[in-house]
């Protein structure tokens, strides 16, 4: 049976409703002294709203605006500045000098001609961040921030593994070395440490044998290069000389290389003024002279190669003459502490050091060439001791300082764990890598 509600019924309801409704809010304000028992809650999670119902302000959520930014790659072009480079992309002159202003800014604003930059602007062409990939370790960023522009370094973990490399000499040093597996760094470096004691143009011989234990760094499993030299050794003269090498280090900080016997391997004088190189005429009083034809002394050593081969100072010292000589071209004298003299001739063109400059050992002081009395591209050197001339190949050069105290207990236990490694090693034979 259906009941109809009327109009009247309805209105009935609704004002008996409305008069018990204001009975009980009366109750209640005449109770509000009345201490109430603690309500007990319930709390339930919130539902994720809607798209459509998020508030406007989170517009300006940073990671929104990001979105909103341009990225942009910027290659360094001959005779830029970071400003010219930022200036292509419109950015002003004044946040260029911001950086500037920076501290550390000289780190962003070393630019070499090929770098690439990667830069981040809004839509009002407002810088708001810079990579740059210095190298494939280290890179900067610059970040903008409420306080201003901020630039920090970031470093990429290196690992480190030890590798190793043995072989045998049939022909150049410099093809069996990378044959054997060595980068031309290693091969560079394993010759700079015996140069004091190793002629590498004149006493290898076909089946002298080297072996070397190296680092190799790795960037997230990709090798990209060798490290130092732990240890090498190095036979000459048909394998009746042996030479060994060791590294010392202070931290990362290489102290030198010195043998078993804890002697350092540096002299004061490097052996050779060039690399891979063949001797054409040694030192002899009476030699038959080729353009002359006649015999007259020939003092020193001549060296064969390539023109435009480096040379470099044997020894530190001063270059008390740089010029032209009848017989010799262009050549260069260098003074070293006490009593030693050293004299290269024949230069095609100088290095960077002029007369009077102070020179390191190995650094380049010119490059082979023919001028001068000569018949063909070659390096004449000369060695005196008090103005006297002697046998470049022949004289006994001074020792360098020896091992500091501190450092020779680590070294004796370290190099007589990495030379019985060496013995241990051939060209058919790898070493576990990673030791310690």
């Amino acid at each position: 049976m259906k009941h109809r509600l009327t109009q009247k019924h309805f209105w009935q309801i609704a004002l008996a409703t409305l008069a018990v409704a204001s009975l009980l809010s009366i109750s209640i304000l005449s109770n509000a002294s009345i201490p109430l028992a603690p309500e007990k809650r319930t709390s339930h999670p919130l539902p994720e709203l809607p798209v459509n119902q998020v508030d406007q302000t989170s517009k300006d959520d940073p990671s929104e605006a990001v979105q909103e930014w341009q990225e942009h790659t910027v290659k360094i072009r001959k005779n830029d500045s970071l400003g010219v480079a930022l200036d292509r992309l419109k950015i002003s002159p004044a946040t260029t000098h911001a950086i500037g202003r920076l501290e550390n800014s000289h780190k962003l604003t070393n630019l070499r001609v090929g770098d690439k930059l990667q830069v981040w602007v809004d839509k009002h062409d407002q810088l708001q961040k810079i990579l740059y990939p210095k190298s494939q370790t280290t890179s900067y960023e610059l970040i903008k921030t409420d306080s201003g522009y901020h630039l920090n370094e970031k470093k990429e973990a290196i690992e480190i593994r030890t590798e190793t490399a043995a072989g045998t000499i049939q022909g150049a040093f410099y093809l069996a070395a990378k044959k054997a597996g060595l980068s031309a760094r290693s091969v560079m470096n394993l010759s700079d440490i015996f140069a004091w004691d190793v002629d590498f143009s004149r006493e290898l011989q076909p089946g002298d044998t080297f072996k070397v234990i190296y680092e190799a760094r790795y960037l997230k499993g990709k090798y990209i290069g060798d490290g130092n030299i732990l240890a090498a050794q190095i036979t000459s003269n048909n394998r009746k000389q042996t030479h060994n090498a060791f590294i010392v280090r202070d931290n990362d900080e290489v102290i030198g290389y010195y043998n078993e016997k804890g002697k350092n391997l540096k002299k004061a004088f490097l052996r050779s003024p060039v690399d891979y190189v063949r001797i054409t005429s040694k030192y002899n009083p009476k030699r038959f002279h080729p353009v002359l034809k006649r015999t007259r002394p020939h003092r020193g050593v001549d060296y064969g190669g390539p023109k435009g081969t480096p040379i470099r100072a044997t020894g530190n010292g001063k270059i008390v003459f740089r010029g032209w000589g009848k017989g010799y071209g262009r050549h260069v004298k260098i003074k070293h502490a006490g009593k030693y003299t050293t004299l290269y001739a024949h230069f095609s063109k100088y290095g960077k050091f002029k007369q009077g400059s102070h020179v390191k050992q190995g650094d380049i002081i010119g490059y082979m060439g023919k001028s001068g009395l000569v018949t063909g591209v070659h390096l004449h050197y000369e060695f005196r001791v008090n103005n006297k001339h002697v046998d470049p190949l022949k004289v006994k050069f001074p020792d360098a300082g020896p091992l500091e105290k501190k450092y020779r207990t680590a070294f004796k236990k370290s190099s007589k764990f990495l030379l019985t490694q060496l013995d241990r090693l051939d060209s058919s034979t790898t070493i576990a890598r990673n030791f310690e």
